[in-house]
This record gives structure tokens, sequence and C-alpha cells, in this order.
């Protein structure tokens, strides 16, 4: 009979220790993407400016550089605030999408275009989940004021990815 009671007494125990150290690793996994991601689009259009012979999407690649500048460094401040570490490079899917870019030559709009739209579309994913189902009030609340921004840069690059030859 105490063991009956006792089981269930020490997994509510587990469960209340264990809880902070996975919303802690949650809160990370989100910081991490999210910096890796924004880091991305500032780097990746920063190279646009460089590349793209468009007008049109070198303005864009200026608001991306603007937009996501400001929210990196929002999170970043954030995260420290928080105890949480921001990853200070790209991870190997984002720099080889840079590598990719780089190369791109005449023909970087089209990729360009194709890359921000799938990084924005995951983007937008992650930020409503974390805003939905976040474990973290401060990051939760980040990923709720960014959503307008990122919603209204994704409706920019559809617009643009007809124009550019970027439809996926």
């Amino acid at each position: 009979m105490r063991t009956t009671l006792f089981l269930p007494v020490l997994a509510l125990a587990a469960a209340t220790v264990v809880s902070p150290a996975f919303a802690a690793e949650k809160a990370q996994s989100f910081v991490d993407k999210a910096a890796v991601g924004g880091t991305f689009e500032v780097e990746s259009s920063q190279l646009a400016i460089r590349m793209s012979k468009d007008p049109d999407v070198k303005k864009f690649a200026d608001m991306m550089i603007s937009d996501h500048g400001k929210a990196n460094a929002d999170l970043e401040a954030l995260a420290k605030k928080q105890g949480l570490k921001v990853p200070g490079k790209l991870d190997s899917k984002h720099a080889a999408l840079m590598k990719q870019l780089e190369k791109a030559g005449s023909n970087f709009d089209a990729p360009y275009i194709k890359a921000q739209l799938e990084g924005h579309q995951e983007t937008m994913k992650m930020f409503q989940d974390y805003a939905d189902k976040g474990d973290n009030d401060a990051l939760q609340n980040f990923a709720v004021k960014t959503l307008p921004t990122l919603r209204m840069h994704l409706e920019t690059i559809e617009g643009m990815s007809n124009k550019v030859g970027a439809t996926k």
C-alpha cells in the first residue's frame, strides 16, 4: 500500500524537477533556430544588395537587413536576460545556402527569393508555434510581437516570386 502511494508522488516530484530543464531546452531551441534564421536573412540580403540587378529585390533586401537586424538584436538581448546562448554563426544548412547564393552570379534573384520564401514559411510556422505554445513568457511575447512583420515579409516575397521566377 505504501509503495502504491509513493510512486505517484515520486512521479509528480520528478516531473516538477524535469519540467524546468525541458522548458529551458525548448526555449534554447527556439532561440537557436530564430537567431540562425535571422542571421541568414541579414547575410543573404547583404549579398543581394551586392549581387542583384533588380531594384525591387535590392529594396526588399534592404528591408530584410533592417527588420531582421533589429529583431536579431532584440532576440539577443532578450536571450541573454533569460540566461540563454545565441549562436554566433550559421548552421550547416544555412551556410550551404549562402554558398549556393554566392555562386549564383547573374542568376542570383530567383534562388535568393526562393530561399527567402522557404525560410519565411518555416520561420512563420516556428514563431506561430512558439507564440501559441511557448514555454518562456518573454520569448513567447517576442514571437507574438514579431509575427506581423514576418507575415508582411512573406506576403512581399510571394508577390516577388513569380516576377523573378522563384516559384516552388
